[in-house]
């Protein structure tokens, strides 16, 4: 390795008079580029800038901490995209005020220099279409590249390193304990609501008030309602001539919501306001449960139904509802996915099969028994009967739910039903995270 010392020296000079103390400072050159490691002695991290990239050594800070020992390179492309300075991210709404076509491909960094607290870096040459006469300088905090430093701490950042808990009828029976209405309206409670959520894709309130608008005060307490062709909200109960065989008082196998849609509902919350009729209990299974089930006793089934799509449709009423989907979706690819999955059932509104080949045909016939067969299995099945006052939220690509048979005519049952899109719970769930997960 080739020092050059008055590199070395005036990069020294440099940091010493933006009073960072190293413990060492070296500097070199290759052929074709030049490089300059900087340890500062206070952060003990090692700073490598390279020809396409600026590497990190980061410390060990906790044994169990996102940013355990691990080297991470940031392109310098992606470090001139995510400038935070006012020029470049808006100071108020933080919103980018360049694009990422703007950054020249050969963009990099004239020096850098590291500091207690950050890594300051001056570029080369300005943004494509921009014409500064000044080259450009970006200061990034250490606080925001330990962010982005690995796929575990971005995951962390965003919590969605959470892990959920299956369920089945005894475990739910166990756990399922009801948070009363008056704690939901706390910050504190509102976060213990969402969290439990997020465990069991499924939570009970106790003690609602029975009027008529309180479920949508319940959901508008996570985020905005989504509404659908049913409203705002919707009552469930039993009518005569029903568009939905959920405004009919017979037996509504297990489902989920609204699959006809591009972008179903990701919860759903009913309230019950009246229930004083004979049968009609609410009835719930966890579909994450009955697919690691099918997923270790039947692979081929399990693979069969993540392959081939299901038609859902709603043709009726004025509408022509059409959307064709797995039963079983991994989301490989997505990190800010709630749960790494989600599931598609929901036989009542199943269209004609777009499926040509017999064999094929065949194939998911018997994939989709096998699956039905595991959802219907009692020791899955959490049911009760939702008194007056209760309300349950629960995950409409995760919990499939439905409700027993009953008398219409021994008394008198209603509840009161909305959406919230998947994107508000977890937008709420973060924000409250940070403040109060342990």
């Amino acid at each position: 390795m080739n020092l050059q010392i008055p590199l070395l020296t005036r990069h020294f000079t440099k940091i010493a008079r933006q009073g960072v103390r190293p413990a060492i400072l070296r500097a070199f050159s290759t052929a074709n580029d030049q490089a300059q490691e900087l340890l500062n002695g206070n952060a003990n991290s090692v700073v490598q800038v390279g020809s396409d990239s600026v590497e990190i050594s980061w410390p060990a800070i906790q044994p169990t901490d996102a940013n355990m020992p691990h080297t991470s390179a940031y392109s310098h492309l992606w470090l001139r995209d995510n400038c935070p300075c006012p020029q470049c991210l808006h100071p108020s709404n933080r919103q980018k005020l360049h694009s990422s076509a703007d950054i020249p491909l050969n963009i990099s960094p004239e020096n850098a220099i590291l500091r207690d607290d950050g890594i300051e870096i001056t570029w080369d040459k300005p943004l494509r279409h921009h014409h500064d006469s000044d080259k450009h300088r970006s200061f990034y905090p250490l606080s925001f590249l330990s962010k982005y430093s690995s796929p575990t701490a971005r995951q962390t950042f965003r919590y969605n390193n959470m892990k959920y808990i299956t369920w089945d009828r005894d475990l739910m029976h166990a756990e399922n304990k009801f948070i009363h209405y008056d704690e939901y309206n706390t910050e504190e409670g509102l976060y213990k609501t969402l969290k439990q959520l997020f465990d069991y894709g499924i939570v009970f309130l106790d003690n609602v008030p029975t009027e008529d608008c309180k479920v949508t005060q319940v959901a508008e307490r996570i985020g905005n309602i989504r509404e659908s062709f049913y409203g705002r909200d919707f009552d469930v109960k039993s009518v005569a001539k029903s568009t939905n065989i959920a405004y009919t008082s017979l037996y509504l196998g297990f489902h989920m919501d609204l699959l006809y849609f591009e972008a179903p509902p990701g919860l759903q919350l009913l309230h019950s306001l009246q229930n004083t009729v004979t049968g009609g209990s609410s009835i719930f299974v966890d579909s994450f449960q009955a697919v690691e089930i099918m997923r270790k006793s039947h692979p081929e089934d399990y693979q069969a139904l993540c392959e081939i799509p299901v038609t859902f449709h709603y043709v009726n009423d004025g509408h022509h509802m059409y959307y064709r989907r797995p039963t079983i979706v991994k989301d490989h690819n997505q990190e800010g996915g709630s749960w790494g999955m989600h599931v598609n059932y929901a036989p009542p509104f199943q269209g004609p099969l777009d499926i040509d080949d017999p064999k094929e045909a065949k194939r998911f016939y018997k994939a989709f028994q096998t699956f039905a067969d595991i959802v219907e299995d009692e020791k899955l099945r959490f049911e009760l009967t939702l008194k007056p006052g209760q309300l349950v939220i629960f995950a409409n690509r995760r919990v499939l739910h439905g409700r027993t048979e009953f008398d219409p005519t021994s008394g008198d049952r209603h509840l009161k039903g909305t959406y919230l899109d998947m994107d508000v719970f977890k937008d709420k769930l973060r924000v409250l995270s940070e403040k109060h997960r342990e």
